[in-house]
């Protein structure tokens, strides 16, 4: 019997050509799921860029349901946090008015697997300057989260793609040193440089880290029934 294809619908926050591409994120995907996007166009993190982006929602919503693909994630964390705590289930519910395809966000993937790991406690490692972290630290602790340690790249938003590839390692190792009873590492954005670096840290660390790019995929796979042991990527995609 010939195996089921699967698609991801992805709407991805900010225009083409930043962070992780379709190409890398296939290569973190079972054989039998492919990917497809579409792009909300933000090119800086200010409030008209991302009510912008927010708009194109249902636009987006009906493309990728034409395109006939088993799941819609909406990835990004900062259009999520720009509408407040609980807003994601706002984008879920706007796209469920559009299309009956499950959907998800990949900040309520983070979230979900924070809780797999049971954590509360977490360590927060981000490339947002002050305005956007702030949104941020208030939508996880409305979300039931506390945040031991708040460590930032402090980057402009054009920035990102060209930060070191090391900066999230070190980063991350400070948070642990700063709140060395912290129960996982969160590590969001998929525009800067993270994915290499998740299997060095969870070593070094001994802690769970949750990327934004793997926990995007590990929910649209959970939401399609997707089960698959996916090694190279840290510990939630190997063993959840």
């Amino acid at each position: 019997m010939q195996e089921r294809k699967y698609v991801i619908g992805q709407m991805t926050p900010s225009i083409g050509g930043r962070g992780v591409d379709d190409k890398s994120k296939q290569g973190m995907l079972p054989a039998n799921v492919t990917l497809t996007s579409v792009a909300l166009g933000i090119r800086d993190l200010v409030s008209s860029q991302v009510s912008a982006a927010l708009a194109r929602i249902e636009e987006s919503a009906r493309e990728l349901a034409a395109r006939n693909v088993d799941v819609i994630t909406m990835g990004g964390l900062p259009p999520v946090v720009f509408g407040g705590p609980g807003f994601d289930k706002t984008i879920i519910e706007r796209i469920g008015k559009i299309t009956a395809i499950p959907a998800t966000t990949g900040q309520t993937s983070a979230s979900e697997a924070m809780r797999r790991f049971g954590a509360k406690r977490i360590i927060l490692v981000t490339p947002y300057g002050e305005k956007v972290n702030g949104m941020v630290v208030k939508f996880l602790e409305a979300s039931g989260f506390e945040i031991g340690s708040l460590q930032t790249a402090n980057a402009a938003f054009a920035d990102y793609p060209r930060l070191p590839r090391s900066l999230s390692f070190e980063l991350s190792l400070k948070g642990k040193a700063e709140a060395p009873d912290a129960q996982c590492i969160y590590i969001p954005c998929s525009a800067w440089p993270v994915s290499d670096n998740i299997e060095a840290v969870e070593r070094d660390t001994g802690l769970p880290v949750i990327g934004g790019t793997q926990s995007g995929i590990w929910g649209a796979l959970r939401l399609m029934g997707i089960k698959a042991q996916l090694p190279g990527y840290g510990r939630l995609l190997r063993e959840f």
